[in-house]
């Protein structure tokens, strides 16, 4: 009973899912395809059962690796990868692979297509990608962050953005500001982290002549931002004196220059971000409860990278084409690293990461880039290494490769192999960690 309710389950996802869904046996024939996979490769379900899969779906060759390599490691892996039509177009999809045994034990791939050019039609973002202005993602947390800012940018309303470091707390506060009435007024930046309390008090609320000894003018930022937007960046960690200062701002509207107690009336929209939960800062005693509430009219929490994976691919696609030369692609293992790691600095972290690929690829090669050129806490990630060497906690390369060499009996094959890296990429490894020569065996 239950085996036929779930295949009744299962029958309904597949009619009703806006995901297209094509599986393949053993052999490489298509043997489901759904009614929603036939809007992505044009074809009727009933044309496409028994064809070959690559009859069916016309795939990028990060994907058309991934399919094969899903079926070696019997691991499930995803990516970003532009799908031919039986009608000749080109869509961007998100394809997602997993494995499956058939009843004679065969295994075969469910292909899961994400069809972003559909899903993702009424926005756009950097170089026509799943996104919103300068920001990249097709994810639904990120069409929620999409849908705030077009919602809270036109008003004057104080604004708090929220979000790991690396997530794009900055970008968020330029798209508020370009979609406001105050778009063409500026947008002055004040990162409130990085000087101390008298010089940032200088740096938002100015000085006037003669204040100290030999002291001229200087115009604040809080000022410099009249009409416009003042962006105050890691606020969270505004020394107590100055958050005072703040709060009179935002109360009333104006500032004094260091030095004078003459009321400068200024008209901004403030915008502030913060690393950690402004709320928990509270508790601690270490932000203002008062300028809290003046700030958070509108709270704007960004989702780290880890929490929408499927970003992942349509992100490396946009940093390969920003960093390196056209036709770069990731190899099946690289793409599931990436895909696996967890990216605790976010977007920013991920850039530099494919920045060093690029840098770092053989300029002879033939445009495929594998785990060995990524950061090695990235490259390290691959499904082979995950199971036979996965590194202990605190463990560096160093220990990584003894481990690896001596659990394979010296055979410098082997422990390459295990660790998801080729024969040349252990041999640098092995020097760069202070190993001496080349490993015996």
């Amino acid at each position: 009973m239950t085996g036929a309710v779930d295949a009744g389950i299962f029958q309904a996802w597949l009619a009703s899912t806006e995901d297209g869904a094509v599986a393949m046996d053993a052999g490489g024939r298509v043997v489901l395809h759904n009614p929603a996979a036939s809007r992505v490769t044009g074809l009727d379900p009933a044309d496409a059962g028994g064809r070959p899969w690559r009859e069916v779906l016309v795939l990028g060759r990060p994907a058309a690796d991934l399919l094969w390599g899903v079926r070696s490691t019997g691991r499930p892996a995803r990516t970003l990868t532009d799908v031919l039509c039986a009608q000749g177009n080109v869509r961007t999809a998100e394809v997602v692979a997993h494995p499956w045994t058939d009843a004679a034990g065969g295994v075969g791939v469910l292909v899961v297509i994400r069809d972003l050019s559909v899903l993702c039609r009424h926005r756009s973002g950097p170089a026509g990608r799943p996104g919103y202005g300068s920001l990249v993602g097709a994810d639904p947390a990120m069409e929620s962050l999409y849908d705030l800012i077009e919602a809270v940018a036109p008003s004057d309303a104080p604004v708090v953005i929220e979000g790991e470091p690396g997530t794009g707390k900055e970008l968020v506060a330029q798209l508020v500001h370009a979609r406001s009435r105050r778009a063409e007024r500026p947008l002055i930046a004040v990162d409130c982290a990085s000087l101390s309390t008298a010089m940032l008090e200088t740096e938002l609320f100015g000085l006037s002549r003669g204040a100290a000894s030999g002291a001229t003018t200087v115009i604040g930022r809080a000022e410099l931002a009249h009409t416009g937007t003042l962006f105050l960046d890691r606020v969270d960690d505004t020394p107590a004196g100055v958050q005072q200062r703040l709060l009179r701002l935002l109360e009333r509207g104006v500032v004094e220059r260091g030095g004078e107690a003459v009321p400068r009336p200024v008209d901004v929209r403030v915008i502030a971000a913060a690393g950690r939960p402004l709320a928990a800062a509270v508790r601690d005693g270490r932000f203002s409860a008062d300028l809290l509430r003046r700030l958070q009219v509108v709270r704007i929490e960004i989702p780290p990278l880890r929490s929408r994976r499927g970003d992942i691919p349509i992100l490396v696609e946009h940093f390969l084409a920003r960093h390196g030369p056209p036709g770069l692609v990731l190899s099946g293992a690289a793409a599931q690293a990436v895909g696996g790691y967890d990216w605790p600095g976010n977007v920013r972290q991920l850039e530099n990461a494919v920045r060093q690929a690029v840098a770092s690829r053989p300029r002879d090669g033939d445009g495929v880039l594998g785990p060995e050129l990524f950061p090695p806490e990235v490259a390290l990630r691959t499904p082979t290494h995950r199971h036979s060497a996965r590194p202990a906690a605190g463990e560096d390369r160093r220990t990584l490769l003894l481990r690896a060499l001596s659990s394979h009996g010296g055979n410098r094959t082997a422990a390459a192999r295990a660790l998801g890296i080729g024969r040349a990429t252990f041999y640098r490894w092995w020097r760069d960690s202070g190993l001496g020569g080349a490993p015996a065996g």
